[in-house]
């Protein structure tokens, strides 16, 4: 199924990212054995135990609020961002009520006075650029080249190492599913084109599990017997039952949920959230990327406005007005796109006359 237009695919991206958060967030650090035990799947949204989702069922949590920043950042400037964009954002609108600590500390310093291009040096290693990227990927619609070069100096913000260099696949990804007619192959081809050598690694490890699995399930038994990120950083670690919010987990697990699933966007959705670990960025990262290669009109249409009415709070906070919307953010990024159009016509024409054409 192709989305219907390039609204449609931009649209499906934003509310696919959005919903497959809410949908994950109650569930983030169970373990997929637990969800199977309690839930099955997840194919509803439900209240959210541990706070991550302030607004309650369908409610989204840091990681869609952050991709929010980045596109309150693109809509503002018209086109592609800097470090320097999106620090303004999070300056103004940053609210350590949405956000987990490493965005404390990102803001803090920020606050300070550090330097934007620097602030994610030394930050905890984890999925916070990876799971707001997605609008990188957006305005660099069909050029995953450039998508993975903004994003890779985007991440720098909160982000430092592996995950900074994961965050950059993913928005090569997204980059890719909204090219017309995008296929799953396409999208993992770019993943893999556009990685750093762990990245890749990563990716290529897990996919061979995928590739000799026959579902997510048996899929997920085998990731969890082989690929686990023991090295996430835990206070409270426990040998038997240990969390990771890493990109090198979230990125691949993205990838071959994907491929399992065959693109199709709900099914996605369902078996990122059901996943497990930092299973609301998982179900986010997919949302965004199936999302765009088959639109909003193809997403459950009771998701879509069950999402949308409960991040009303969201909007009202963050832009003061409980009417604007994730469509609208769709409309608005859209409009960014034929902007960042009329700029390279401009410099097609520059280029042409420097060059005596």
């Amino acid at each position: 199924m192709a989305p219907r237009d390039l609204l449609d695919a931009v649209y499906g991206s934003v509310i696919g990212g959005a919903i497959g958060d809410a949908l994950g967030a109650p569930v983030e650090m169970w373990y997929y054995t637990e969800i199977r035990e309690r839930y099955g799947h997840i194919c509803e949204f439900l209240p959210s135990a541990i706070g991550n989702a302030p607004d309650g069922p369908g409610g989204v949590t840091d990681d869609t609020t952050l991709a929010h920043y980045i596109s309150l950042a693109i809509i503002r400037k018209g086109g592609r961002i800097t470090p320097d964009d999106l620090a303004a954002v999070w300056l103004e609108k940053g609210h350590n009520r949405r956000f987990w600590i490493n965005e404390q500390v990102t803001l803090g310093k920020l606050r300070a006075g550090m330097n934007p291009w620097d602030s994610g040096k030394g930050s905890i290693p984890a999925g916070c650029a990876t799971m707001a990227v997605a609008p990188i990927g957006i305005i660099n619609a069909g050029n995953p080249a450039q998508a993975y070069q903004d994003a890779f100096n985007i991440a720098f913000v909160n982000q430092d190492n592996a995950d900074r260099d994961a965050a950059a696949t993913l928005a090569a990804a997204v980059a890719t599913a909204l090219t017309p007619g995008a296929t799953v192959d396409a999208v993992l081809h770019t993943m893999k084109e556009h990685a750093s050598y762990i990245v890749r690694r990563a990716l290529e490890l897990t996919m061979d599990l995928a590739c000799a699995s026959d579902c997510v399930d048996t899929f997920a038994a085998r990731f969890y017997d082989k690929m686990l990120d023991w090295t996430w950083p835990q206070p409270q670690w426990r040998k038997e039952h240990y969390m990771s919010g890493s990109s090198l987990e979230i990125v691949p697990v993205t990838a071959a949920i994907l491929f399992l699933c065959r693109g199709d966007v709900n099914q996605c959705l369902i078996e990122g959230a059901s996943f497990g670990r930092d299973c609301d960025t998982i179900a986010r990262a997919l949302g965004c990327i199936a999302g765009a290669m088959q639109g909003a009109s193809a997403i459950r249409a009771d998701w879509i406005a069950a999402c949308e009415k409960a991040n009303e709070p969201l909007f009202e906070e963050l832009e003061g007005d409980r009417r604007a919307t994730f469509y609208t953010i769709a409309q608005r990024l859209v409009q960014a796109l034929r902007s960042e159009k009329a700029a390279a016509q401009a410099r097609v024409a520059q280029l042409a006359q420097l060059l005596g054409d």
